[in-house]
């Protein structure tokens, strides 16, 4: 879905549409889903988390006065549920395991990943597993998502240079914990956006 018909349906949203709210409920679920798992560590709760994040909208759609700035409006108030949410459950379960689980029926991300390339994505989840909350936040917005910097910024209610300092030392920390696994060479980084 483009910015442009996203924007279309918020104004439809706003001007009371319902059908409008399903097509971008539609649109979002798996993506709101998958983050939430990622940044709170267990698929029923990230579940939980995406339908309060949808019920929020619903609620201050109003609110919104861009309608172009939706993505950006929507993830900072998914961000903010998971790390409440979080903050409540102390026992996480891996990401590793939430991807390999799948989400809200979608096919586990690493069957379709040879077994070599499988044990690496494993271990590289199991490193992002380890980050602070608000760097895993980051990274997974920026890789995940594919938000800019900005975005991030935006969403997260922090500084485009704090976001990018988090990147930094997140990218550093899995480099470090994944060079430790022998996994990857001295210096090769992790992944690289395009």
């Amino acid at each position: 879905m483009t910015i442009e018909e996203t924007a279309a349906l918020v104004r439809q949203m706003q001007a009371g549409n319902t059908d409008a709210f399903d097509e971008i409920f539609a649109a979002y679920e798996q993506k709101a889903v998958r983050t939430a798992a990622l940044i709170c560590g267990e698929v029923p709760l990230a579940e939980d988390i995406a339908q309060e994040t949808f019920v929020t909208c619903l609620l201050q759609i109003e609110k919104l006065q861009n309608p172009y700035c939706f993505s950006s409006w929507f993830f900072k108030i998914l961000i903010r549920c998971a790390w409440k949410q979080t903050k409540k459950k102390q026992k996480l379960m891996p990401a590793e395991e939430i991807l390999a689980e799948g989400v809200q029926g979608l096919p586990p991300v690493f069957d379709s990943y040879p077994s070599e390339q499988r044990a690496m994505y494993e271990k590289l989840y199991a490193a992002i597993d380890s980050l602070g909350q608000k760097q895993r936040t980051t990274l997974i917005l920026y890789y995940f998502n594919d938000f800019s910097i900005k975005e991030i910024a935006q969403i997260t209610s922090s500084l485009e240079a704090t976001v990018k300092s988090r990147l930094f030392a997140a990218k550093s920390r899995l480099r470090k914990a994944l060079a430790e696994e022998h996994t990857l060479r001295k210096g090769e980084l992790v992944y690289e956006k395009r």
